[in-house]
């Protein structure tokens, strides 16, 4: 019997979720998108700049990169930008079009449709942001002469740059959504959502009373994230716990979208 319950439920999400990927997939949005994450990846491959060879030569190389392209590009204003425009289409394109009346007369409730929606745009961004750390963890081993054995060892650092950098995006992409159920315009929800991330982290460092503001910005809590496993480097001008930094972003994205959602339960959306 619940096996039975679970299945509409499944099915319903599933649907919305799949209907949505492929068309983020296939959008053009998207691929000019990904040319703007991969680019940092392509000049790595035409100039990987190695010095000396061997494992923890690679590691120490990776991790330096990482470091400097994750909070500062990929992460930085380009990469915010990326996020919230992606995120800030999903729901509010819908109702901007009147397309959301149709997707709610299927058997399928509001809160699938935020749910499904928000993982079929954090699966785009896992696309537009991992073949490039993928491109850089593969072509890695080549520069450094490390063969299979280097693919190994560096696993776990690529793995950790890219779970820290989605974990951040599908915070910042839940705001986007909650931004984009009250102002549902996609192009004023993306400005409104860019401006209040930059009030946020970029004005706030600026107040000369605040201690300690550069803590207060995704780059910095970013670098936070990836202590927890990058050890070739000296990070210990940053503080901070990886572990409860991890469960403030997972907090935040969830109460962002539990917000959302409550807030399409309130609307109208008439005939």
């Amino acid at each position: 019997m619940s096996d039975n319950g679970m299945k509409p439920f499944q099915s319903a999400l599933w649907v919305v979720f799949e209907s949505e990927f492929r068309r983020l997939i296939r959008s053009r949005k998207l691929k000019v998108l990904f040319l703007i994450t991969f680019f940092p990846a392509f000049i790595y491959l035409l100039s990987p700049n190695a010095s000396g060879t061997g494992i923890d030569a690679m590691l120490k190389a990776f991790q330096a990169l990482m470091l400097d392209l994750v909070p500062n590009y990929w992460l930085g204003i380009i990469g915010q930008l990326i996020a919230i425009i992606l995120m800030s289409d999903l729901l509010a394109g819908e109702i901007d079009r009147g397309t959301i009346r149709v997707l709610l007369a299927r058997p399928v409730r509001l809160s699938e449709v935020v749910a499904a929606k928000f993982f079929a745009g954090l699966g785009a961004l896992a696309i537009l942001f991992g073949v490039p750390y993928t491109v850089i963890w593969l072509y890695n081993p080549l520069v450094y002469d490390t063969g299979a054995n280097g693919l190994w060892k560096g696993l776990p650092d690529f793995l950790l740059a890219l779970g820290a950098t989605l974990l951040v995006l599908a915070a910042l992409g839940a705001l986007a959504m909650l931004v984009s159920v009250i102002i549902t315009r996609p192009l004023y929800a993306s400005l409104a959502t860019f401006g209040i991330v930059f009030l946020l982290q970029f004005l706030l460092p600026q107040i000369p009373y605040v201690k300690n503001p550069e803590r207060y910005t995704l780059g910095y809590q970013t670098v936070v994230l990836l202590k927890a496993g990058f050890d070739k480097v000296d990070l210990g001008a940053f503080v901070g716990n990886s572990a409860y930094t991890t469960v403030f972003f997972g907090a935040v994205g969830a109460i962002f979208l539990a917000v959302a959602w409550a807030v399409l339960v309130g609307r109208d959306f008439p005939d």
